[in-house]
């Protein structure tokens, strides 16, 4: 049997892992030392704020970001369609990656693998929840794109046209422009991706390559239903909608409810940098980015800050007990339809 070439590029060399573990220490620091402590300072001048802060506002925001979370399931479940899952089991799962991605090292790569598990073991096909996280993670950051350059819009209107705005605009529409080219049938573009997917199959071990060809098989007809794409445009768009709400929200409770287009331009500049895995959910880099985006756009300092750390408690810390409450029934059910 003729021998498997290694495949090159799969794996980087140890002075690269190691160098970009201290680039990515660096920013960190930097991020907190010149960007997030300054700003815990002016939040610790105005505590008194929050003492006084109306519990309604709270619940509002509560379930905004409950309704955040409903919806990104809801998108799972479109993709899911085929599998006949079980909503329930589909939120649960989703809580629980989201939790653990929150507190565990390397949360991306754990929650993946675990909601894979979840999703499995609640009747999906394998091939199909490969598929469906493949397509979240390019529809969720696609929707994303998409919210940011249609708020430039406005912003190039409203606003001075500055270079950030005239950048993000062009960001959004090559990324428009790409994601109608991909679904139309029989472009070049889809060309050009089989012809792509063709030669990096070849350079694959032979073990791999037929998963690697169902799983991109089931990903484009995935893109060619009409209720997936669909789904793209409601449920993953009204995921970040609803968490930008929560920040506005969090604004208005403290005294500065400013216009949508502002608040969305800070929240979506600082969930596209926390693309970049620098810290685990993007820790410090988020906010350090929102608070300094939010005083550009003439916010008071203490407002800023005070409004960005309850939006994140709401949004990063408050579904992880939630998460292991979901993970412990599913494991519980799990055990009894075994016994059964």
């Amino acid at each position: 049997m003729r021998a498997v070439r290694p495949v090159h590029g799969t794996t980087r060399p140890a002075w690269y892992r190691r160098a970009w573990s201290a680039v990515s220490l660096l920013i960190l620091f930097a991020l907190v030392e010149y960007v997030v402590l300054p700003k815990l300072a002016l939040a610790r001048e105005s505590l008194d704020r929050v003492t006084r802060l109306n519990p309604l506002w709270v619940i509002a925001a509560a379930m905004l970001e409950a309704a955040s979370l409903v919806s990104y399931s809801l998108f799972s479940r479109a993709l899911l369609a085929a599998s006949q899952v079980r909503f329930s089991w589909i939120l649960r799962s989703d809580l629980t990656g989201y939790g653990v991605s929150h507190v565990v090292p390397g949360g991306a790569a754990t929650a993946t693998a675990l909601r894979f598990r979840l999703l499995a073991n609640g009747g999906a096909r394998p091939t199909d929840v490969t598929a469906t996280i493949t397509a979240e993670a390019i529809g969720s950051q696609l929707a994303l794109v998409l919210l940011a350059w249609l708020t430039s819009i406005p912003a190039l209107f409203l606003r001075q046209a500055t270079p950030a705005y005239l950048a993000m605009f062009v960001i959004g529409l090559i990324a428009v422009a790409c994601g109608v080219l991909a679904v139309r049938e029989r472009s070049a573009l889809e060309r050009f991706a089989a012809a792509a997917l063709r030669a990096a199959l070849h350079r694959l071990p032979h073990r791999v390559r037929p998963w690697l060809a169902t799983v991109a098989q089931r990903l484009h007809d995935l893109l060619g239903e009409h209720e997936v794409r669909k789904a793209f445009l409601i449920w993953a768009t009204l995921n970040w909608l609803l968490d930008a709400a929560v920040l506005w929200t969090f604004l208005a409770a403290y005294g500065e409810p400013i216009g949508p287009v502002p608040v969305l331009l800070a929240y979506c500049a600082a969930n596209l940098a926390a693309v970049v895995p620098l810290t685990p959910g993007g820790i410090a880099v988020v906010e350090g980015i929102a608070i300094s985006a939010l005083i550009g756009f003439g916010v008071p300092g203490q407002v800023a800050v005070l409004a960005v750390l309850s939006w994140r408690l709401i949004q990063f810390w408050a579904p992880v007990p939630v998460a292991g409450l979901c993970y412990l029934s599913l494991r519980a059910e799990s055990g009894f339809l075994a016994r059964r």
